[in-house]
């Protein structure tokens, strides 16, 4: 299943639950709060796979960044993601993947200690990006719930 197909399947009452929740996820996308990761100063909505899911569904120009190592990228990613190292992360880098700074943004790693994204939301944060998400659990989280994921 693709993640438009885990869009499409999920239970009405989630949806309507989620229908409830996510403008208020991106609301606060327009006036960020600092993540509740400790030691982070970065500015971003902390978000889970399930966040993702009605994200995705409710902004069709989400952009997914993977700021993983290549070499880690293409052993599995999230659908529609796409793949910016941190070492290679920059305010022209991002440019190229957003051309906005209204662009909703989820950037994601791993997720053990979340170092990688927070590093890049901090970058993206520096280049005047606002609407900033972070998938907390990462790669680790999507693929231990059994989301699709794509190998490259």
């Amino acid at each position: 299943m693709t993640l438009t197909g885990i869009c499409r399947s999920l239970p009405s009452t989630v949806s309507i639950v989620l229908a409830i929740l996510v403008p208020s996820v991106l609301a606060a996308a327009d006036a960020p709060t600092p993540s509740d990761n400790p030691g982070s100063q970065a500015v971003a909505v902390t978000i889970d796979a399930e966040n993702l899911i009605e994200l995705y569904r409710s902004s069709p120009n989400l952009k997914i960044i993977d700021v993983r190592h290549r070499e880690d990228y293409v052993q599995g990613h999230i659908e529609t993601a796409r793949n910016l190292p941190l070492a290679e992360t920059d305010c022209a880098t991002l440019a190229k993947l957003a051309k906005s700074a209204e662009q909703a943004m989820v950037l994601y790693c791993n997720g053990n200690a979340g170092d990688a994204s927070i590093e890049a939301i901090q970058i993206a944060s520096g280049c005047g990006y606002k609407r900033l998400f972070w998938l907390r659990g990462g790669f680790v989280e999507w693929r231990d719930k059994d989301y699709p994921y794509v190998i490259d």
